[in-house]
Formats: C-alpha cells, sequence, structure tokens
C-alpha cells in the first residue's frame, strides 16, 4: 500500500508538472526576432562554409542555427545568438523553427571540462583515420563514437535500408543495446553482480568518448539504474529503477516528453529489462553469444518499433535478420576500438594493432549490410500512424510478455 500510495503521488506530481509546463507555452512567429542565451550541449558540424548546431529555448522548443565558420564555437562554449526566427516544412510537414546567419556572440569560452572532452574525441577520430583504410575506419568511429559523417552516403543509405543506422549513431538504444550486450559478454566469466558493474563502468566509457551529449547522459543515466537494480536480481527493481529515473528526466525537463530520442531510450531499455529475460527459457539464447545477440535485438527492436515507423515512416522487414547476423560484432568492435584509442593515447604502434583487430569484422559487417540492401529489398514505407494503433500494440505486447512470464510460472513445480 505505502508503495502503492507513493506511485499515485508521483504520477499527481509529475501530470501536474506536465500540464502546467504545456499549458503556458510562449508562441513564436515567423519572423520574430529573438536573443537567445545557450550553452552548446554538441559539437557543431562543419559543413562547407558554415556551422550548424541545434539549441534548446526555455520551454524546450528546438531552434536549428547556421552560422559562419567563424568564430569557430566548440562543445561546452556559453554564447549569446541574435536574430530572426524563420519557419521551414519539412517532408513530413512539421515546422521547424530555424535561424540562418544570426549574430553571435561568445559570452564564455569553454577551455575546461566539455572541451577537454571534445578535444580528446577529436585526437582520438584521427587516429582511427591514419590508421585504418576507409571506410572501415568511418565505421569504427561511427559505432564508437558516433562520428557518421565520413561515412559514405551510400553506405548510409544501405544502413538505414537495413535497419541498422542506429548502430553506426551515438543513440540512446545503443547505449542501451551496449549495456545488454556488455552484460551477456561479462556474464559469460563473471559473477553477475561483477558482470552488471562492469556494464555500467562500460556504458561511463561509452557516454564519454559519444562525447556527453545530452542525448547518450540521459540514456547512460537510464541504463545504469536499469542495471544497477538488477544487482539485487529482481527484475521489478530495475523496473522501478527505469521509472523513477524517467520521472525525475520529465520533471525537470518536461519538454522531453516528446523527444524522439528520450522516447527510443526508455522503450528499448524497458524491452530489454521485460522482453530480454523471456530468451533465457531456451538455452540458445542464454547460453550462445549469437543468440543472446539476437534476443536483445529482438527485445529492442519490438519495444521501440512504434517509435521508429512513426518517425521515420520507413521499416526494413529484414532488419531483424541483418541485425541478428552483425550485432554480435559491435562488442567486439567497441572492446577493440576503445582499448585501440585508449592504448593509441599513450603507445599508438600497440593502439593500432588493435585497431587492426576490427578489419576482418569490419569487412564482414559492411559485407553483410551491402548485400541485404542491394539483393533483398527495400524499406516498407508507413504514412500517417494513428496514436491508437501505437498504444494498442503497446498493450498487446505487455499482454504477450505477462502471458509468457505468468505461463513460465505456472509450469514450475511447488515445493512438496
Amino acid at each position: 500500500m505505502k508503495l502503492l500510495a507513493l506511485l499515485v503521488l508521483l504520477a499527481i506530481a509529475l501530470t501536474t508538472r506536465l500540464l502546467t509546463f504545456y499549458l503556458n507555452q510562449p508562441e513564436y512567429k515567423d519572423g520574430q526576432e529573438l536573443t537567445i542565451e545557450t550553452t552548446l550541449l554538441s559539437e557543431p558540424r562543419i559543413k562547407g562554409k558554415s556551422q550548424q548546431f541545434s539549441v534548446h529555448l526555455q520551454d524546450g522548443t528546438l531552434v536549428f542555427i547556421t552560422t559562419t565558420i567563424y568564430p569557430q564555437l566548440s562543445y561546452g562554449d556559453t554564447i549569446q545568438i541574435s536574430g530572426d526566427l524563420k519557419e521551414r516544412v519539412l517532408d513530413n510537414k512539421k515546422i521547424l523553427l530555424a535561424m540562418s546567419f544570426p549574430k553571435i556572440q561568445i559570452v564564455k569560452k569553454d577551455e575546461v571540462g566539455l572541451a577537454l572532452v571534445t578535444r580528446l574525441r577529436q585526437s582520438l577520430t584521427e587516429f582511427f583515420l591514419n590508421t585504418l583504410p576507409a571506410p572501415h575506419a568511418n565505421v569504427l568511429l561511427g559505432i564508437v563514437f558516433g562520428v557518421k559523417e565520413g561515412i559514405p552516403q551510400a553506405m548510409l543509405d544501405d544502413f538505414k535500408k537495413t535497419g541498422i543506422l542506429h548502430i553506426t549513431a551515438a543513440s540512446g538504444m545503443n547505449v542501451s543495446m551496449v549495456g545488454s550486450f556488455l552484460t551477456g559478454l561479462f556474464g559469460a566469466f563473471l559473477r553477475r553482480q561483477y558482470a552488471v558493474l562492469a556494464s555500467i563502468a562500460g556504458i561511463c566509457l561509452y557516454a564519454v568518448l559519444a562525447g556527453l551529449e545530452p542525448s547518450i547522459v540521459r540514456a547512460s543515466i537510464m541504463g545504469i539504474v536499469a542495471f544497477s537494480a538488477q544487482l539485487s536480481g529482481r527484475q521489478y527493481l530495475a523496473v522501478y529503477g527505469l521509472f523513477l529515473a524517467s520521472f525525475g528526466m520529465l520533471f525537470v525537463a518536461p519538454y522531453l516528453l516528446f523527444d524522439v530520442g528520450f522516447q527510443l531510450s526508455f522503450a528499448a531499455t524497458l524491452g530489454l529489462i521485460t522482453i530480454r529475460p523471456l530468451f533465457d527459457r531456451y538455452p540458445f539464447f542464454k547460453n550462445n553469444m549469437i543468440g543472446k545477440d539476437f534476443a536483445t535485438t529482438i527485445s529492442a527492436q519490438l519495444a521501440t518499433l512504434p517509435i521508429l515507423i512513426s518517425t521515420f515512416g520507413t521499416y526494413s522487414l529484414w532488419s531483424v535478420v541483418v541485425n541478428g547476423l552483425v550485432l554480435w560484432t559491435i562488442p567486439f568492435l567497441m572492446i577493440f576500438g576503445g582499448m585501440g584509442a585508449i592504448v593509441g593515447l599513450v603507445i599508438p604502434t600497440v593502439g593500432g594493432l588493435f585497431l587492426y583487430l576490427t578489419l576482418p569484422l569490419l569487412t564482414y559487417f559492411t559485407f553483410v549490410v551491402q548485400f541485404f540492401a542491394n539483393n533483398i529489398g527495400t524499406p516498407t514505407s508507413f504514412e500517417n500512424i494513428p496514436t491508437s494503433l501505437t498504444i494498442g500494440f503497446y498493450l498487446l505486447l505487455a499482454s504477450l510478455v505477462l502471458f509468457v512470464k505468468n505461463k513460465s510460472y505456472g509450469t514450475r513445480k511447488l515445493p512438496a
């Protein structure tokens, strides 16, 4: 009863916070003059002779900025932006707010903290590009650091066709899957508690290598809370931990409710907590590395399917197969790539040897993706997915999970 009362109070508090936030949203108009002071929470992208980045207003509204190449901005800089808002209508008919070449003044240049992370990431990126041939170096950078700008467009299109684009980007879904993969890997030779602790350390390392961007930090917090709760061996504590972490994030930043990255992180982590253990009833999925990866893929794909379809409008029916064939390489690519990066900072020659160990896996990875992308078919397109269909999908999925769990408990023999 106490737990139920606490949950009701938290639900009331969060509902009140969300209603207060969304009922007091300011309206922005095309041509409206605006001054923003903010701290850059991601590294601006260099495109030709311009820099591009996005900032959140106080109410969570996202504004995309395009400015000149100079002054060169960096992750962690506090800047003041003054200019006119412009409305842009995207292909999916959503309205995007943007500023083109506004006046930008650097209020405070970050020389430590986030700037150090950026410089470290740039040094490691250069090390990868100087050690491995293209496009293998670019693919590995996408997997380890989430840097996909150097990947050829044709290859990115193949990743999208086969439904594995999330692997080459530092996404919330990727963080959740990496945590699960590491748990399975370390669980093969460590006790469960130590395996989970090692996985949490791996998530933290991945967050740093990915640049500590807000979406990665949020996903990492969810993953760490969920995996920490698993130390007790009780699944429901992991679920409570995930909901508690999500509650805190939404209470502080209510605009995350409609943020796709937040939704994917939450859904993928919840899927790995609730759906993934069901596969352990079968030896192939419990004791076999390929089986573990395949089960992880299905769990994350099922949990995020409606969000992916409603966001991108396409979905590859072969993505589960392709993910199952290539995802087993990700833990090894992360380990060898991460070790190569860390050791390479001190002893480049030895670090390069670790990177060379990834070449056979990268060759296999790209071969599988290109084969399916060029010989199997194109993604299935979806338009205007009704909200009721999404809700129905999750209700059906929850019912199936509960049915399988109850059936499993019902088949157990009671003690004499």
